[in-house]
């Protein structure tokens, strides 16, 4: 038996999957965040905005057309499952995208780590002078080792949501659901 039979064939998994079937609705409260985590989206995708446009130094000479793609690709793909849960109310119907968006995320991790096309030391630019403090402490290196442990953690993670998607979607259809139905659609 595999590791990976024994890990999602295992109690602790099932007992995982059944736990997120029984709250694939997201509440209100929940909603709410996920309108706030498409809103962080967007100020993160004007904060870089603001560092193309406004040549701060961040964005070196390195820096391309096709890094800044994969730039905004990377943060607007990252606000595409808050949208899901948000307008289907549904948590499972985003997992596919977040496990997908996982896979992105690694490879435009593993790319900018070895071309590192940024310049830390003009990071905080951006902000007012006074908020600056916020955001200066974070240095090149720190900013590599984050997107190094990203790297390493974010295949584990992606597997997991993929593998977490086809249990609850499966435990779903087993009570009657399918993942883009709420209990009160359930026959």
């Amino acid at each position: 038996m595999g590791i990976g039979e024994r890990l999602f064939g295992s109690r602790w998994f099932k007992e995982q999957v059944d736990k997120e079937a029984k709250k694939d609705e997201v509440p209100s409260s929940e909603r709410i965040g996920q309108i706030f985590g498409v809103a962080a989206g967007v100020i993160v995708l004007a904060f870089f905005g603001i560092h193309q446009t406004r040549p701060t130094g961040f964005f070196t000479e390195d820096f391309g057309t096709g890094d800044a793609l994969l730039v905004y690709a990377l943060i607007v793909s990252s606000m595409l499952s808050p949208m899901v849960r948000l307008v289907f109310g549904l948590k499972n119907i985003a997992r596919p995208i977040d496990a997908a968006g996982m896979v992105f995320a690694f490879v435009a991790g593993l790319y900018f780590l070895v071309t590192f096309p940024f310049d830390f030391t003009h990071f905080a630019e951006p902000l007012p002078r006074a908020l600056e403090p916020l955001l200066d402490w974070i240095s090149g290196t720190f900013a590599k080792w984050v997107l190094g442990i990203s790297v390493v953690a974010i295949p584990f993670f992606s597997v997991y949501t993929f593998l977490l998607y086809v249990g609850v979607k499966k435990r779903l259809s087993e009570i009657g659901r399918t993942d883009t139905m709420t209990k009160s659609q359930a026959p």
